[in-house]
């Protein structure tokens, strides 16, 4: 396909973003791959990344260039945030080659448009040096004012900016092993024989990082339970909690079942582990999951059925897992579109809902059993903030100390796993003891 049919394919997926912008955008771009079919690896491979490096420039766009963005629609968005990204030197190859007009035209920006966004460009590097804190990073790095704020205090000024580079940049393919079909020396060795080069994760035993993108549908070692795709700082939950072959875990928002099938693969598939979620769609995409993957121990129990068995189900877990619903600042780097639908208020909203799974769920945790609390968020008011809330207002509960790579566990005794320092993407967890 021609670089401009491939910039045109660009600008109306940007388009269909900004339409719908509670949407996560891979589900977005999943959908329009889906009904193009025509498009090959390679064009899907091109039109996915330039969209996704539009998306994590787009707030310091709207920052930059405010004025172009004043009668704001889904379509002049798209053709403005795509020429910009063209204009600033995405892309690769043939586009990399495309003159002014080409990009001009392709992206359907007008002659003005294109020399305003050309001049704003070439001045940024200056509008941001004179900016104060927090405007400054935030317009750099692409985010929010309120969350380059959050990240500047609680990190201090030279790592919270590296957090916040680190969030621009791509996330690693990751695979996990699926322990219950063997090691992943021997998927390794299987994917190398089709071509398919990676390397042994750096954290977790069941992690393989690939050097380059591929179409998991199509690879027969997935067809059969292989592998999920998943990443290394979210695998290292489940290694932590060390679940043993005969305990009884609940995983009590366990969404499409990721860590549900990483927590059965560690026990071998003995004992058993309960896969909850209050979104019943969402937890029915666990049982094709479950088959291929070929898990026995696993059991599906919607949040109605819950609602009816709670009281006998009180304290009789060896092990609740809660993986909370967050912001996902932890993960904006593989999602770049949610930093457009970030707001400080959100995040209020939020933890006050993970206060109350707490309380509910950790009901369920028997006497000397363990209670794990995780989430995907880089702040503080939904990680150890709600950690140390919990201990203040409930007894009978102490920290399990976490055993865990270097690096990866606080003086708190809680595990963190953070873009800028292990490459994976952020994730938090603490695991409590409930004593007898």
């Amino acid at each position: 396909m021609s670089p401009i049919s491939l910039i045109g394919h660009c600008r109306e997926l940007l388009e269909l973003i900004f339409e719908s912008p509670n949407r996560p955008a891979d589900q977005t771009i999943s959908r329009f791959f889906r009904d193009r079919r025509y498009l090959g690896a390679r064009d899907r491979g091109f039109i996915s990344d330039t969209v996704y490096s539009t998306l994590r420039g787009a707030l310091r766009v709207r920052a930059l260039c405010a004025d172009l963005l004043e009668r704001k629609s889904p379509d002049r968005e798209a053709r403005i945030q795509l020429a910009a990204e063209l204009l600033r030197g995405g892309g690769e190859g043939e586009i990399r080659q495309l003159s002014i007009a080409d990009i001009r035209d392709a992206a359907r920006v007008t002659d003005q448009q294109a020399m305003e966004l050309q001049q704003r460009l070439a001045a940024a590097q200056e509008m941001i040096a004179n900016m104060e804190q927090p405007e400054r990073s935030a317009t750099e790095f692409s985010l929010p004012v309120w969350f380059a704020s959050r990240m500047l205090a609680q990190f201090g000024q030279e790592e919270g900016q590296a957090v916040m580079a680190s969030l621009n940049q791509q996330a690693p393919i990751t695979l996990r092993c699926n322990r219950l079909k063997g090691d992943r020396d021997q998927l390794r060795k299987l994917l190398a024989e089709r071509g398919i080069p990676s390397a042994p994760g750096m954290y977790s035993p069941d992690a393989l990082l690939l050097e380059r993108r591929m179409n998991a549908n199509a690879i027969p070692e997935f067809k059969q339970g292989w592998f999920e795709l998943q990443d290394e700082g979210s695998q290292m939950l489940s290694v932590l909690l060390d679940p043993h072959p005969n305990w009884k875990v609940f995983d009590a928002c366990a969404g499409a079942g990721g860590k549900t099938l990483h927590l059965s693969a560690i026990m071998k598939g003995r004992g058993v582990v309960v896969a909850h979620d209050v979104n019943n769609r969402r937890l029915e995409e666990i049982r094709p999951r479950l088959r291929r993957n070929d898990t026995q121990n696993v059991r599906v129990m919607d949040h109605r059925a819950f609602l009816l068995q709670r009281q006998k189900l009180h304290g009789t877990f060896s092990a609740v897992v809660i993986d909370a619903p967050c912001s996902g600042t932890g993960t904006l780097r593989r999602n770049p579109g949610a930093r457009l639908m970030l707001e400080e208020e959100m995040v209020e909203r939020v933890a006050r809902l993970q206060s109350e799974i707490l309380d509910e769920y950790s009901e369920l945790v028997e006497p000397n059993g363990l209670l794990m609390y995780a989430t995907c968020s880089l702040l503080s008011q939904e990680n150890e903030g709600q950690v140390e809330a919990f201990l203040g207002r409930r007894r009978g509960w102490v920290r399990q100390p976490i055993s865990a790579p270097e690096g990866m566990v606080g003086a708190d005794g809680c595990f963190r796993a953070l873009p800028h320092r292990h490459r994976t993407d952020g994730f938090f967890a603490a695991v409590l003891r409930r004593v007898g």
